[in-house]
């Protein structure tokens, strides 16, 4: 009963909110020149939505009075919604590793900073799973681009496109993708229609890795699953100049300190990043974080708070304290503070009205200036007015298009 009522009250809340932005939009314009209506209607009524059911602010002397187990059962069955794919985008298949038929020898993470002890035990556990019981696996779909559906004139061909493995040609490489959501929510399915997107305008076969969740699962278990998932391409035949890593928010951190590891552990050569309103650094907050919260969706806790997603994602439930500090300031946590000289070709695309605005445009400037001035058309940062986090995910904004177009050329320049 009181759950219903809960849910009556927060609709009306959402309806509320959408009309009072309706006749604001009307009265005062736009709080941004290029909002359309619609857009502005729908980003506040969300907004007042995550406001009201976001958690209390807490400090570390209440961090006892915190349910992690709760609030990770309460995301789990909150996770975004999966979306179809339509037929004019393409098709998809889901399939799955199994993380026993790609052996990795833990050593090989030595010296990888704050990340070496929980990979090391994860590739373990992996490894030393009980006799009888099933070997762990890890979700993936693959997104086959309606063009190249088109090729296939046998129905051979067709499903040997949905094989992760390299076809002939130019249609040898693929994009790794890894999805956003802060690290605790998201799947390849809640981002099934960006990727198929991206798919259509590079004309490539996209793999979308369902990495584990905070806060069952802390760092670093996506940076493992994400580094299997590489090792699984490079053993069905992939060379990394065939591989294109691309992710947006949480899920562009997880690209950028993957490429990091990467390069720790010897594999260079990757074709190119793509980058959507990445998360880059954990430790430090910077200006537009307030400056733009008017205009953004993302709801951020302090770093002081037990709540905060960068801490849900790296240690629930410790208290903040200096070690945690330096850990999340580590490249292979927070990758703004990465080594990128001879770095990938990299596209970054970001909105001037996101909260994570400026430490995403360090990030680029970071890239740029590691590498020879000669080759700085190998680095590409768009920035899109008015725009918020990852606006690429709102289809019906011209600025999405321009965007996920950019995409494909970038890709296909590579």
């Amino acid at each position: 009963m009181f759950e219903s009522l809960s849910k009556i009250a927060l609709a009306a809340g959402f309806i509320g909110a959408g009309a009072k932005s309706f006749l604001s939009y009307y009265i005062n314009g736009p709080k941004c020149e290029k909002w359309p209506l619609w857009f502005q209607v729908r980003r506040d009524a969300y907004v007042h939505v995550v406001k009201e059911t976001a958690y209390a602010p807490l400090t570390d002397d209440q961090i006892e009075q915190v349910d992690f187990e709760k609030i990770a059962a309460a995301e789990k069955k909150g996770n975004m919604a999966g979306r179809e794919l339509p037929r004019r985008l393409g098709q998809v298949k889901q399939s799955a590793i199994d993380v026993s038929d790609v052996p990795i020898d833990e050593d090989i993470f030595r010296g990888a900073g704050p990340a070496e002890a929980g990979l090391r035990q994860l590739t373990a556990k992996d490894r030393c799973h009980e006799s009888g019981e099933a070997s762990r696996v890890i979700p993936y779909e693959i997104l086959v681009p309606k063009a190249m559906l088109k090729t296939a004139d046998t129905g051979e061909k067709k499903k040997a496109l949905f094989e992760c493995v390299p076809l002939d040609g130019d249609n040898r490489r693929i994009i790794l993708y890894l999805h956003g959501g802060g690290y605790r929510y998201g799947s390849p399915a809640s981002h099934r229609l960006l990727v198929g997107r991206i798919a259509l305008r590079t004309g490539l076969r996209c793999v979308s890795v369902d990495y584990r969740l905070a806060t069952p699962h802390p760092y670093p278990a996506q940076l493992h699953d994400a580094y299997i998932a590489f090792c699984y391409l490079l053993q069905q035949g992939f060379s990394p100049e065939d591989i294109v890593i691309a992710g947006d928010s949480a899920g562009g951190n997880l690209v950028l300190i993957l490429t990091l590891l990467l390069r720790h552990t010897g594999v260079t050569g990757i074709r190119g990043l793509v980058l959507l309103s990445p998360w880059a650094d954990l430790a430090e907050r910077r200006p537009s974080i307030e400056y733009n919260r008017p205009y953004d969706t993302l709801f951020a806790h302090p770093l002081t708070s037990p709540l905060d997603h960068a801490r849900m994602y790296y240690a629930p439930g410790r208290k903040l304290s200096l070690e945690m500090l330096t850990d999340l300031s580590h490249p292979l946590v927070s990758p703004i503070n990465g080594d990128f000289r001879d770095f990938p070709p990299t596209l970054i695309q970001a909105g001037d009205k996101e909260v994570l605005y400026d430490e995403i445009t360090q990030l680029y400037e970071n890239i740029r200036t590691a590498n020879d001035p000669r080759h700085a058309g190998k680095y590409v940062y768009e920035c899109y007015p008015d725009m918020i986090h990852v606006f690429q995910q709102v289809f019906d904004l011209p600025q999405t298009k321009a965007a996920i177009s950019s995409i494909g050329t970038f890709v296909r320049e590579l």
